[in-house]
C-alpha cells in the first residue's frame, strides 16, 4: 500500500464520520448554552418588568457598539450583550439547518450587525428619543405567554442623506421565559417611511 493511501486510511479511522461541527464556525467563538436571565444594559433593566421596546433598544445599541468597535475585545463585548439579548431557545427551533443550538444561535445573532450596520449612525442611543421612535406594528398573541411576538419598526435614514434611501428596519421580539428577547432584524420591504 503507498504511504498516501495509508495516511488516508489512518485519518479516515481516526475521524468519526459524520461530525456535527459547522466548519464554516472554525475559530469562531460560539458561545455555549446561551441562556435568558435578566440584565441591565444602556440604562435599562430587561427582567419581566421590561417592554419589548426596552429591549429593542438595548440591541440596537448593542448593535451599533458591535459596529464601532475599536477592537476585537469590544467587539467580543458588543456581541455578548447582543447574545445576552436573543431568545436563544426559540432562535434554535425556527432556525437550526442541522446544527447544534449553539451554532444556530450564533449564526443567526451574528449576522444581526452586518444586516443593518448600514443605518447605525441613524440608531437612537437615548431611551428618551428611542421609545419615541420605536413603534409597535403587530403583536401576535402577546399576552406574557412563551413565544409571544412583537414586531417594533424604525425609521432609519441612509448615510447620504437621500429621503429615497431611507428604511424601515423591524426588530423582532419574542417571549422566552417571561421575558422580551430578539429573534431577528430586517427591513419592511414595501415602504420606506412609517404612516401614523
Amino acid at each position: 500500500m503507498c504511504i498516501v493511501n495509508l495516511i488516508a486510511a489512518t485519518f479516515l479511522i481516526a475521524t468519526p464520520l459524520g461530525c456535527s461541527r459547522d466548519v464554516r464556525l472554525a475559530g469562531k467563538n460560539v458561545r455555549k448554552h446561551v441562556s435568558v436571565k435578566p440584565v441591565t444594559f444602556y440604562g435599562q433593566t430587561l427582567d419581566e418588568t421590561a417592554s419589548p421596546k426596552q429591549v429593542a433598544f438595548a440591541v440596537l445599541m448593542a448593535i451599533r457598539d458591535d459596529f464601532l468597535a475599536a477592537n476585537e475585545m469590544e467587539r467580543e463585548a458588543a456581541l455578548d450583550k447582543q447574545f445576552d439579548l436573543c431568545a436563544p431557545t426559540i432562535i434554535a427551533q425556527k432556525y437550526r439547518f442541522g446544527q447544534t443550538r449553539d451554532e444556530s444561535v450564533y449564526q443567526v445573532v451574528h449576522r444581526w450587525t452586518p444586516t443593518v450596520s448600514h443605518y447605525v449612525g441613524d440608531f437612537p442611543t437615548d431611551w428618551e428619543t428611542a421609545k419615541k421612535r420605536l413603534v409597535a406594528v403587530s403583536n401576535k398573541n402577546a399576552g406574557g405567554d412563551e413565544g409571544s411576538d412583537t414586531q417594533l419598526v424604525m425609521e432609519v435614514n441612509d448615510p447620504s442623506g437621500d429621503p429615497n434611501a431611507r428604511v424601515v428596519l423591524a426588530v423582532y421580539l419574542t417571549q422566552e421565559q417571561k421575558l422580551w428577547r430578539a429573534t431577528h432584524l430586517g427591513f419592511a420591504t414595501s415602504v420606506r417611511a412609517i404612516r401614523n
